[in-house]
């Protein structure tokens, strides 16, 4: 029998990409999302499947609705993902990110649906002493936003150990790939393609030296979907890491290298405010529960992306 997965922040960057990968894996979907930052188009392929339904509302709303039928899984991915904005308006950020996970588990306790797989952020792990960053490392919040997805992930223990929810704490690394959206708040990959596309400088934060390991969009959503579906993942914490480590300058010199007729240089700015200086996770711990390493190398993940955003430009 076919799976039904409630995906939230459905047309968003990793969550369209999930309910366009679910579908292809013969789940019924439901979707929802409140187009804050998520993008239509963005679903067009999974509205014209006859498995997929839209559902337009806020996580924050006082009744997520009746979704008239079991579902077994919920991808929780709707939240304020910016460092940035969450330092600007904290409380804005908490209210999604905390408040709003705390509706959704709500959501899964009263429907009685047995999983959520919440997407956390590497960032609650702050500065750490050694690296990789394995899931033991200690976690210390460095911005609103990194203590938002920290307070979600408390949540998401108590209600698996008051209530039996087969929680999945998901700590994602840097994504990248298309669809990502392209802001003052999008990821810096995103902004050093679309800057270099468009012939403007890419202004990096401080040197450019501080590390990222980075995993592509297709990897992500394969790498969820095993979340929701392993007995093994059932209360898990997990790191979701690329393999390769790489500096933030490199990256804006790999893309420029794919885009020879831009015009673009590269120029530096002052630190950003509650910035990490190196992310790079461990795979091991994923890699033993889930059974899954990541697939599509860095240079190919750069070149698929600059492509996607090329045809997307010229749209």
């Amino acid at each position: 029998m076919s799976k039904t997965a409630l995906v939230t922040g459905c047309a968003g960057f990793i969550g369209s990409n999930l309910v366009d990968y679910l579908l292809e894996k013969d789940y019924s979907v439901i979707g929802l999302d409140n187009f804050r930052t998520g993008i239509e188009t963005n679903l067009d392929s999974a509205m014209n499947n006859s498995n997929f339904r839209l559902i337009k509302t806020d996580i924050l709303e006082e009744n997520l609705g009746d979704f008239e039928s079991d579902i077994d899984v919920i991808y929780h991915l709707a939240a304020i993902a910016s460092v940035k904005l969450s330092v600007e308006q904290p409380l804005l950020v908490h209210h999604y990110n905390a408040t709003g996970t705390l509706k959704v588990l709500e959501l899964a306790r009263i429907n009685q649906i047995p999983r959520v797989v919440f997407s956390s952020s590497a960032a609650v792990y702050g500065k750490p002493e050694m690296l990789p960053v394995t899931e033991e490392t200690p976690v210390y919040p460095l911005s609103p936003y990194a203590a938002s997805k920290l307070a979600a992930e408390m949540y998401l223990r108590a209600y698996h150990h008051t209530h039996g929810i087969e929680s999945v704490i998901l700590r994602y690394f840097n994504i990248y790939g298309p669809r990502q959206a392209y802001s003052e708040y999008s990821g810096f990959i995103s902004i050093f393609i679309n800057h270099v596309l468009q012939g403007v400088p890419v202004a990096i934060d401080g040197d450019g030296l501080q590390t990222r390991s980075l995993l592509y969009i297709d990897d992500i959503v394969e790498m969820t979907r095993l979340a929701g579906e392993s007995t093994n993942a059932a209360g898990e914490i997990l790191n979701v890491s690329g393999a390769e480590a790489i500096s933030v300058l490199e990256v804006a010199e790999r893309i420029l290298a794919l885009a020879p007729e831009s015009k673009s240089s590269i120029l530096h700015g002052d630190p950003r405010v509650g910035d990490v200086r190196d992310s790079i996770g461990s795979g091991d711990r994923v890699k033993e529960v889930l059974g899954f390493t990541p697939k599509v190398t860095l240079d190919e993940g750069l070149e698929r992306t600059v492509e996607w955003y090329r045809s997307f430009l010229r749209s």
